[in-house]
């Protein structure tokens, strides 16, 4: 081989080909395709429609031998380091410098023989620049076509580089104060954990240790120092880097783990062979990079990277099914950016309430001017007086845990946190004083934010799903903030980094803010077997709510599949409940014994009687708590009373199952909680707070080693008495969400699938993720969907894209004539509606008709206020379509508010009468339809005359009347401006 001068700068586009691999180089190009200039890829091409790029390649262990070196658990995989190198080499062909997000959702496995087809497709810039990025993979089988797999996601950015301030000097080396470690027999126990890695990936040379940071030596083999100069960054020279993660002290530290996602990526310089880098820990499985040369000149730096460990049997071999199951999920809490807390002497701070957790002390302490109101209506009261409407008004929750073994009155507890929050949000969303603040309800150990972390206050977990109902239907008015149960120290610094986080609602851990995604579980033949099988033996299956339609279709899947012989279902009726004797009899049939009880499982009692009515000859072996009932409205609408309705068939039963069967030696606690305790369904904030109980009972009870899942589901196809009333417009506001009911099948293995997990909660739902993408190009992604489906912009872009957007609608309304104005708000008020109505076009929206006579309730105005507030910028009232009821009425109001000073008067009446000029002129010489039209206007100019104004108006009035048709068309050419 000869040697090469190896490029001075970032991807000089010089090759380095093989010669045999030359020539395909020259095909592409034959063929219009951009020939490779990356050993990873084999050719690119530009998207001229979108301005985007396409780029891909052709990967296996006989084209790129090294990738061998990389196996994890027997399966040949592409280094997660090597996904990054792409992604770096991307964002410069098109014009990027920092790979601001890049998350890896499935693993690349390579076949030993074969290949796999890579594509890397590059999105246009949005307007700030920032491209999306996604990586595919599809098993090379002539003659059968395989489906794209996605691999990874990601943000490719404009900016620059961060300032490099601050950041670790490694010209010191090693580095001072920092103990060497022992790195002799790494790879032997990496190997033992299922990390075999070849020469090429045993990089790692030295390692030091100093506080929670951790330094390392890293270097190719001398074989493979020449190669280096064809990459950014080699792959397995940074592979080498991360493997130093395991010195870093933390939980399960000494184990290996995989790259999951790369946030803040910056290459500064390129063709290193060796390398000296810095890792410090940012949390549980988190850490940051700080990579440099021999010198100690800046190479890389990665603001956060996420690991993984890795679990037995997990990595799936190529042409298997990757990325986990599509339906059912669990809830992670992941870190999020944040940016430097403004001191606290900026802005204005107030305490509602009762302060246990001390927020108001660690305000002041920090210099802020705290005011404290024992309530909303002593700050209203304040603010009348004349006091400044505070930026940020925080409400404490308790401090003390209260468990559901503690012997106080939980549900009472809970039904007073949630008043409490149900009355304090109904008159924050309605009071106009408080339009420009921000309302921070704090709580302490109300999420299970840590893995197997206990629940410390259900209660106000309760309160958590009541506010994130009150956040879907208000957006932009309040924050959710848990703080670490483990920490009883100085708090403000925590909150507002929290404020920080451009997220609805955070957990603080270890002084790292968090946010909660879903994510995908793993399949089932990637899981360990579970130690227990739910539903074996010869006992009973108490299913409450067994006679409706779920609890009915449950019921027959517990005898068909999993052999039980016999169930109690319970419903309020009983056997009197419609259905309930043929599905007895039905079940007869199946072999098993079958007995519908009437009982109210939330009042103690009869739950104590309906136990004791079991027996010891077939004892209570299993509970499914899946009763329920619905009270749907915006929160408003809602009083104690109705929040009270749909606490007790799911807060109180749920106590008294527990309390009750804590001593049965039971194979399954399932209880059937909602997806909306997650999503904060809009219109169903009480329905939202009693399944968010239920989440936190799961945590509890796990907490104490008792069998217990909850099980949020999604909707169901299967109607039942709760969802019997949903209409159209209902089943397509839920799919817009990006969320799709659940046939009975997929139901009932979800619910299976579920019961084979060691999760406490999860979220049973079909995801739909082209409807999230659509979502993601015209609007904001739910938080808690945002790690399964990249947004092509980082929420703070697209946070100023809808500022800057009310300036652009403005502007474009101010560019058009008054006629105009009105045509172009019209339309945008109709596409909303329709949206919102579910109807299939714009055009059925009747300008003039009431909104009432549409359909529109409670739930329907509060969605087509938010979408307006999105276009618009605007703050509009939830009761708009009451205060403005046609269409018409509502574009008026959106004019007045977007031009205040080009109101819908004397310009819109000018505009019509231009567009009326040239018609007038068609119809001179029609003698006959001259007349009428002339009849016409005189009517509506006689009209002028009612007016009061006086002689002028009397004159003007007279000569109309007296006026004949050529002396009426004159006047109006004169007179009214038309020529």
């Amino acid at each position: 081989a000869r040697r090469v001068e190896l490029p001075t700068y970032a991807f000089q586009r010089e090759r380095y080909w093989l010669e045999a691999l030359t020539s395909f180089a020259s095909d592409v190009t034959a063929v219009g395709l951009i020939p490779p200039t990356h050993p990873l890829l084999g050719a690119a091409v530009e998207l001229p429609d979108a301005d985007g790029f396409l780029f891909t390649s052709r990967l296996s262990p006989q084209t790129h031998p090294w990738l061998v070196d990389h196996t994890i658990q027997d399966t040949i995989l592409l280094p997660g380091t090597a996904f990054l190198e792409l992604a770096l080499y991307a964002a410069d062909q098109v014009g990027c410098d920092r790979v601001e997000e890049l998350t890896l959702t499935a693993p690349l496995a390579l076949p030993e023989r074969g290949a796999v087809h890579l594509q890397l497709a590059v999105s246009g810039p949005d307007e700030n620049g920032a491209r999306s990025l996604n990586v595919y993979s599809r098993l090379e089988e002539p003659g059968m076509e395989q489906p794209w797999v996605q691999h990874a996601s990601g943000l490719l950015a404009q900016g620059g580089a961060p300032d490099e301030t601050g950041r670790a000097d490694l010209a010191v080396w090693p580095p001072e104060g920092a103990e060497r470690i022992d790195t002799e027999d790494v790879y032997d126990r990496m190997a033992a954990g299922g990390f075999a890695y070849g020469p090429v990936f045993q990089g790692l040379r030295s390692v030091w240790i100093r506080g929670d940071e951790v330094f390392a030596e890293v270097r190719l083999p001398e074989e493979n120092a020449s190669d280096a100069g064809q990459f950014g960054l080699h792959p397995a020279l940074l592979d080498a880097a991360v493997q130093a993660v395991m010195f870093v002290p933390q939980e399960e530290a000494g184990l290996a783990r995989l790259p999951f996602s790369w946030t803040g990526v910056s290459l500064r310089a390129t063709g290193a062979s060796e390398l000296r880098v810095r890792l410090s820990s940012l949390g549980p499985d988190s850490i940051g990079l700080t990579v440099a040369d021999t010198s100690g000149r800046s190479v890389a730096t990665v603001d956060a990277l996420v690991l993984r460990l890795v679990a037995e049997g997990q990595i799936q071999s190529a042409g298997s099914p990757a990325g986990g199951h599509d339906s059912l999920f669990r809830l992670d809490w992941i870190p999020v950016p944040v940016g430097a807390p403004a001191p606290a002497s900026e802005g204005t701070w107030a305490v509602l309430g009762t302060d246990d957790l001390g927020v108001r002390s660690g305000f002041e302490t920090a210099g802020a001017d705290v005011a404290a109101y024992a309530d909303l209506a002593a700050l209203r009261e304040a603010v009348d007086s004349g006091a400044t409407a505070p930026d940020v008004v925080m409400v404490v929750g308790a401090a003390d845990a209260v468990g559901i073994d503690d012997g106080a009155d939980l549900a009472g507890r809970v039904r007073d946190t949630t008043y409490r929050a149900l009355e304090l949000v109904r008159t924050w969303v309605t009071d106009k004083r408080f339009d420009d603040s921000y309302l921070v309800f704090v709580t302490r150990g109300a999420m299970g934010a840590r893995s197997s972390e206990e629940v410390r206050t259900p209660a106000e977990a309760a309160a958590w799903g009541m506010l994130r109902s009150a956040q879907t239907e208000h957006p932009g008015k309040f924050l959710l903030v848990d703080l670490d149960p483990e920490e009883r120290g100085e708090v403000s610094s925590a909150l507002r980094t929290a404020l920080t986080a451009e997220e609805p609602q955070v957990a603080v851990r270890d002084g790292r803010v968090l946010a909660a995604r879903l994510a995908r579980v793993a399949p089932a033949e990637d899981r360990p077997e579970p130690e227990t099988t739910p539903f074996d033996g010869p006992g009973t299956v108490l299913i409450t709510g067994g006679t409706g339609g779920l609890g009915a279709l449950l019921a027959r899947h517990l005898v068909v599949e999993h052999g039980v012989e016999r169930l109690v279902l319970t419903s309020r009726r009983g056997a009197e409940a419609p259905g309930a004797a043929e599905l007895v009899a039905e079940l007869a049939g199946l072999g098993a014994e079958a007995e519908a009880v009437a009982c109210d499982v939330a009042d103690r009692a009869s739950v104590e009687a309906l136990l004791a009515g079991i027996g010891s000859e077939r004892p209570l072996s299993a509970v499914v708590h899946a009763a329920g009932v619905l009270d749907d409205g915006v929160v408003e609408s809602l009083t104690p009373e109705r929040v009270d309705k749909v606490l007790r068939p799911k807060v109180d039963a749920a106590l008294h199952l527990h309390e009750l069967t804590r001593g049965l030696d039971l194979s399954a606690f399932v209880v059937f909680s909602s997806a909306s305790s997650n999503f904060g369904g809009g219109g169903q904030a009480n329905y939202a707070a009693a399944n968010a109980f239920l989440d936190a009972l799961a945590h509890q009870r796990r907490a104490l080693g008792l069998p217990v899942v909850s099980l949020a589901w999604g909707m169901w196809e299967q109607r039942s008495e709760m969802t019997g009333d949903l209409g159209e417009a209902d089943l397509q506001r839920i799919a817009r969400a990006g969320l799709n009911a659940l046939t009975s099948e997929e139901g009932l293995a979800l619910f299976d699938d579920a019961l084979g997990t060691e999760e406490t909660v999860l979220v049973p739902t079909h995801v739909d993720l082209a409807a999230l993408r659509v979502q993601a190009r015209t609007g904001d992604v739910p938080a808690l969907l945002r790690g399964l489906v990249r947004m092509p912009r980082r929420r703070a872009a697209a946070a100023e894209t809808a500022h800057t957007g009310t300036g652009t609608l403005r502007d474009r309304l101010a560019a058009l004539s008054a006629a105009d104005q009105y045509r172009a708000l019209l339309d945008l008020v109709r596409v909303q509606v329709a949206t919102v109505l579910g109807q299939g076009s714009p055009e059925a929206v009747e300008p003039d008709m009431a909104f009432k006579d549409m359909g529109f309730d409670s739930l329907t105005t509060v969605e087509l206020r938010n979408r307006l507030n999105a276009e618009t910028g605007l703050r509009l009232s939830a009761v708009l379509v009451f205060d403005h009821p046609t269409p018409t009425a509502l574009v008026d109001h959106l004019r007045e508010e977007l031009l205040p000073d080009g109101g819908a008067g004397e310009p819109v009446v000018f505009a019509e009468l231009d567009r009326l000029e040239p018609l007038l002129s068609n119809v001179m010489d029609d003698g006959e339809t001259r007349t009428k039209v002339a009849d016409r206007l005189r009517e509506l100019l006689e009209k002028l005359g009612e007016a009061p104004d006086g002689d002028a108006t009397a004159e003007v009035a007279e000569r109309i009347g007296s006026s004949s048709n050529d002396e009426l068309f004159a006047f109006i050419d004169n007179e009214l401006g038309l020529s």
